[in-house]
């Protein structure tokens, strides 16, 4: 069984690192905003606004990233951190994290998209839940249902029960039902830490499936590494999400959709499965506990906690 992070309560002290892009005060100002709001305190890193002049994509050195995490999770006085934003970056960090005094000083963690790898190895190295949700500068956005779903998941030591997906955006790829852990996150992350310390553990667990910007053809290649590398074949069920912003590129096969790869890949395997859940990249996205139990109702195209992802 995974360790529970402890519940969020006002009064709390959240630190904010940026283990991938850059930000500016400007553009993280409006989520901290709403986050003393809530009646949280902010604890910046202490590079959080640092840049690379070589590689504007990241945001500072690879020792400052990880020295903002490292010192975050260190002390006692933060109950959360929580990823300003992704982009690019944080596989460049793994080697660099002290991850000795992470796992002893369990806190929530909360961020997606290039933070699927960090979130790999804190389930990796510190046999930690995780949140799977929004960054800091997306939190703002979030319409009511997704913004409920975030603090209740961040706030409630109780099992949240079925997750709110929209009826008419979830489809049935291949029905049955099925319990386990949930784990996964952005594909391409998935898919690029095969063969390294925090490849993902897949054995048994309700896989989670979604990306941003990618070809079809790319998708077909991240998921041929995870099939050729025996991972899908250990998975009990699959909720798949989609992959926002893409376009078809020239390397395309006539007629090719996202559609079309979902069941190529996933029908011959069997496992329950859905497409079309709200999580990752997805406009309004639900926060999705990662190493939680879960019952997957691939038929009725639901997806259910079955236990607290904090403690009180």
């Amino acid at each position: 069984m995974r360790r529970k992070p402890r519940a969020l309560r006002p009064g709390d002290a959240i630190g904010i690192a940026a283990p991938s892009g850059p930000v500016t005060p400007e553009s993280v100002q409006k989520g901290m905003a709403l986050l003393e709001a809530r009646g949280y305190r902010v604890v910046l890193g202490e590079h959080l606004f640092a840049t690379v002049p070589h590689n504007d994509y990241l945001a500072g050195d690879d020792a400052d990233r990880a020295a903002d995490l490292n010192a975050l999770f260190a002390r006692d006085d933060i109950a959360a951190v929580l990823c300003a934003k992704g982009g690019y970056g944080s596989m460049r960090l793994m080697s660099l994290l002290d991850w000795a005094t992470i796992a002893a000083h369990p806190k929530l963690f909360l961020g997606y998209s290039d933070i699927t790898t960090l979130h790999l190895g804190l389930a990796r190295y510190a046999n930690l839940a995780t949140l799977h949700g929004p960054n800091l500068i997306t939190l703002p956005g979030l319409d009511e249902t997704a913004s409920c779903v975030f603090w209740q998941m961040a706030e409630n030591a109780a099992p949240f029960g079925p997750l709110p997906a929209p009826a008419d955006a979830v489809q049935t790829l291949v029905p049955g039902r099925v319990e386990g852990e949930l784990a996964g996150g952005c594909l391409c992350l998935l898919a690029h830490a095969c063969g390294t310390a925090y490849a993902p553990d897949l054995r048994g667990k309700i896989v989670l499936i979604e990306d941003v910007g990618e070809a079809v053809y790319r998708v077909d290649r991240y998921l041929s590494q995870l099939r050729n590398a025996g991972l899908l074949d250990e998975a009990a069920g699959f909720v798949i999400g989609t992959v926002t912003g893409w376009e078809k590129q020239e390397q395309d096969p006539p007629g090719s959709a996202l559609d079309a790869l979902w069941r190529d890949f996933f029908i011959p395997l069997g496992r329950p499965t859905i497409t079309g859940f709200p999580f990752g990249h997805a406009p309004n996205p639900l926060t999705l506990p990662l190493g939680v139990r879960a019952q997957l109702d691939a038929g009725a195209g639901t997806l259910t906690l079955l236990e607290a992802a904090l403690t009180p």
